[in-house]
C-alpha cells in the first residue's frame, strides 16, 4: 500500500506493519493509523513515525532504552491493560523525538513514549508516572556515545 507523506515522500507500506492507535496521540486524538520507518538502517536507533491519515503528521521517534539505557519508567497498570499484552515486557517504548535547526539540541520526550504491543499491533501514548521523566532529554550526547562504541 502506498503512503503519501510530506517528509519522505511516497512511501510503500506493508498494510500489517500499520499500528493502531485508538485514542490517537497527544495533541493528535483523531489520527489513529501510524506505520514506523526505519531512516537510517535496521541496526540504528532513529525512526520515523508517520500518520497514514495525514501526509503532514510524522514524528521522528527513537527507541528510548537503545539511547538511555536505564530508561525504566512506571506506568499505571490500567493505562497497559487496553494494549492487551500477557506481561509489560511484551511492549515496546518509543519516544518521540523533536529535532530543533542546531540537532546538539535535540530531545526526546521520555514522560509520554508511545507504548505498543508489536503482536496486536496496538500502541498507545502514555504518560510515565516515575518523575524522574521529563519531556525534554537532551539526545545528541548519548547518540555520539552509541555511535562510538557500535560504529
Amino acid at each position: 500500500m502506498e503512503v503519501h507523506t510530506k517528509t519522505l515522500g511516497c512511501i510503500d507500506v506493508d498494510p500489517g506493519q500499520i499500528l493502531e492507535f485508538p485514542e490517537g496521540l497527544i495533541g493528535f486524538p483523531d489520527l489513529r493509523k501510524f506505520v514506523v520507518v526505519n531512516l537510517d538502517g535496521p541496526d540504528r536507533w532513529l525512526t520515523w513515525l508517520q500518520s497514514v491519515e495525514q501526509p503532514s503528521v510524522g514524528f521522528v521517534t527513537l527507541d528510548p532504552k537503545a539511547v538511555f539505557p536505564d530508561y525504566d519508567p512506571s506506568f499505571c497498570p490500567k493505562d497497559l491493560a487496553c494494549l492487551g499484552a500477557a506481561s509489560p515486557q511484551d511492549l515496546i517504548a518509543l519516544t518521540v523525538v523533536t529535532v530543533p535547526k542546531d540537532v546538539r539540541k535535540m530531545t526526546a520526550n521520555l514522560q509520554a513514549p508511545l507504548i505498543v504491543n508489536p503482536v496486536k499491533r496496538l500502541g498507545k501514548q502514555v504518560i510515565a508516572t516515575s518523575t524522574e521523566y521529563t519531556t525534554r532529554h537532551y539526545v545528541f550526547a548519548s547518540l555520539q556515545n552509541l555511535l562510538r562504541k557500535t560504529g
